[in-house]
């Protein structure tokens, strides 16, 4: 049951956070929160991760999408029970799935005033101050794209672990 719940308080988060963030801010209009760390800045991305530009095919990237939320649903729910760390970080992914594809779907009707997927929060790249970098400012991303990165870095984590135990009890045998 706590699944559903997780996918749910995901999707009203992150769609709150983008109508609070549209209803206070212009785009491109900056606010710092916490000093030059974190900043919430208002931009609409027409494409997708790290600003991908295919705004000439949104209607097939929200398409997609659709289809992939629906794949990874029959997925998580034909787990099994004991998958706890699996379920978690699919519905994470399906959470900040949907709730950018939300965004999608309202740029399809011009009257919603949505451009692109509502993305706000800015913080520093610290990859910039490595040296792998040029620019000093992270890409600029919402709730849904944390969750979807969160539910990711888990879901990967969990597959690795599990590979790992099951190549030491193929050594133990």
């Amino acid at each position: 049951m706590i699944f559903p719940v997780l996918i749910f308080l995901i999707i009203l988060l992150d769609q709150i956070s983008k109508i609070l963030v549209k209803f206070f801010l212009f785009p491109y209009e900056s606010i710092s929160v916490l000093g030059n760390f974190l900043k919430f800045t208002y931009i609409e991305n027409s494409g997708i991760a790290f600003g991908i530009d295919t705004s000439d095919y949104h209607l097939f990237v929200t398409l997609l999408t659709i289809l992939t939320i629906l794949c990874l649903f029959y997925y998580s729910f034909n787990l099994k029970k004991e998958n706890y760390y699996e379920k978690i970080s699919l519905s994470l992914i399906i959470g900040g799935a949907i709730g950018n594809c939300i965004d999608r779907i309202f740029v399809l009707f011009p009257a919603t005033g949505y451009n692109g997927v509502i993305d706000f929060i800015d913080m520093p790249n610290m990859l910039y101050y490595i040296g792998l970098m040029n620019n000093p400012r992270w890409f600029i991303f919402n709730i849904a794209d944390s969750s979807i990165s969160i539910g990711l870095v888990i879901y990967f984590f969990y597959q690795y672990k599990i590979e790992n135990s099951h190549n030491e009890s193929s050594r133990n045998i």
